[in-house]
């Protein structure tokens, strides 16, 4: 008979080692909204004792002056400043020299690139007016703020891949030391979102307390509702740590089925008095989805996990869309309404 031995074990960690032939694992989407991304990530499956990142690079983001009081690590002013930096990571698993190809149903050939980041160009405009001894100044300035986004995918770097709706698309993957990948998928209809009602009538404005009804038109395939309230910037609008309410959870709808076009939603409100009503944008969205994306993400989440003792499919990963390795490659498009909604 054990009293403390069976109630506390002697516990330490194992070390676990696995022996098995790699395979790429693939996150690919086809996104066929109008200047949204379609990309493809790829990678490899990782031992069980390996790292699950490495350190790519450090980036140097600004220098920080010690007369500041937001340099935080100026110690008894004994030095001027210092740079602050970031440390850039990647995936340890990640492949980067793979061939990415996507075929449509016409034949046409579009060769995905590998970028670790993107580039762009954000314009900040100040108006300002302010007066100097008695005399009004008007002063404009534009500044032009580079800023570079770390990704680790495989894009359309020609700008010549621009997918459409109700279309088949092929993915073909080769990578030096692996099996070929190869996907397929059939992109959904662009879904329609007609109008938003409360009480029969058509509105602008949803008051976060009462049930309005969104309409939409029948297309092919199941779609997923959602609706969010629309902030600014964490610096400067403050309405973001005292707005209350305007959200509902997220549904699944059958644009096929010809007995609904229409569905009442209640937004949650949480009981805070404010002295100010606030009126917020508010955007609905509808996104259509195709069949792998519905079965990954919406049924999939429910009944699939991975268990090493049981011999189920789920033990030798999760895929949908993919065949020669694991992974995911499906598609959506979507529609919305922004409108104003207030408490």
């Amino acid at each position: 008979m054990c009293i403390t031995g069976c109630l506390y074990p002697d516990l330490k960690w194992e070390d676990l080692e696995s022996d098995y032939d790699h395979v790429l694992n693939v996150f690919g989407l086809i996104n066929i909204d109008e200047g949204s991304p379609s990309y493809i990530g790829l990678y490899r499956t990782t031992d069980l004792d390996e790292a699950s990142q490495n350190l790519s690079y450090v980036d140097t983001l600004y220098w920080c002056d010690c007369d500041n009081d937001d340099c935080w690590e100026c110690e008894n002013d004994l030095q001027d400043g210092y740079w602050v930096v970031d440390s850039i990571y990647q995936p340890a698993a990640l492949i980067k020299n793979a061939s990415v190809n996507l075929i449509d149903d016409q034949g046409n050939n579009y060769e995905f690139s590998y970028i670790d980041k993107i580039t762009f160009i954000d314009t900040i405009y100040f108006d300002t007016t302010f007066t100097f001894y008695g005399t009004t100044i008007n002063w404009d300035t534009t500044i032009y703020d580079t800023n570079n986004i770390h990704i680790n995918f495989y894009v359309d770097t020609t700008g010549t891949f621009i997918p459409q709706p109700e279309t088949n698309y092929s993915l073909s993957i080769s990578a030096p030391g692996y099996d070929v990948v190869s996907g397929s998928l059939t992109t959904p209809a662009h879904p329609v979102l007609d109008s938003l009602s409360m009480q029969g009538r058509s509105v602008d404005t949803v008051i976060v307390n009462e049930p309005f009804d969104i309409h939409w038109t029948q297309t092919m395939g199941m779609a997923m509702v959602t609706g969010e309230v629309v902030f600014g910037n964490w610096w400067e609008d403050t309405s973001i740590t005292n707005w209350c309410g305007g959200y509902f959870d997220p549904f699944i709808i059958d644009l096929e089925d010809d007995s609904e076009s229409s569905r009442s939603i209640f937004s949650e409100f949480c009981e805070q008095a404010f002295e100010e009503v606030e009126t917020k944008d508010y955007l609905i969205r509808l996104t259509a989805m195709d069949e792998n994306y519905y079965e990954y993400f919406v049924t999939g989440e429910m009944g699939e996990y991975s268990n090493a003792l049981l011999n189920y499919p789920t033990t030798k990963g999760r895929s949908i869309g993919i065949e020669g390795g694991f992974g995911f490659f499906g598609s959506i498009a979507s529609d919305n309404l922004r409108l104003k909604i207030r408490r």
